[in-house]
């Protein structure tokens, strides 16, 4: 040979990604996460504003003017919630709605505040183009 590098390549075969152990079949589809119910949403939303863990501009786009007003209300009314949270993270226990009409729920949630309180908030839902929006709530 006269001075050339002869260079030899050989490919080897892709290895299959496909786990044979599985017996043949349809392939299997990826479902998008389900997302979060407008209801447990909500209630979810009013219960860390109402205890303090979330600003109350976090229900702006989820409320009408008027009902800003209200939830401004029933956050001094609540304000010992605040301190029934202390040390403890609240969470909605339950959560039922009744579908008055194909576009308004009527919401009761049951909130634990901590191990030994229990309340109640009730709010309405209602369906716009833009989505759910809260018309009104109540919590005691």
């Amino acid at each position: 040979m006269s001075g050339r590098t002869v260079t030899t390549v050989t490919t080897v075969p892709k290895r299959s990604r496909h786990d044979h152990r599985r017996p043949p079949g349809p392939a299997r589809t990826r479902t998008a996460p389900s997302s979060v119910p407008p209801h447990v949403f909500f209630a979810t939303r009013l219960l860390d504003v109402l205890t303090g863990r979330r600003p109350i501009t976090c229900l702006a786009g989820h409320v009408p003017a008027a009902m800003y007003d209200r939830l401004w209300e029933l956050l001094s009314a609540r304000g010992d919630w605040r301190e029934m949270v202390r040390g403890h993270i609240p969470h909605v226990k339950r959560c039922l709605y009744s579908l008055t009409h194909d576009d308004a729920l009527e919401v009761t949630a049951v909130v634990t505040l901590a191990p030994d309180r229990i309340r109640a908030i009730a709010f309405r839902l209602e369906r716009g183009t833009d989505g759910w929006r809260c018309t009104a709530a109540e919590a005691h």
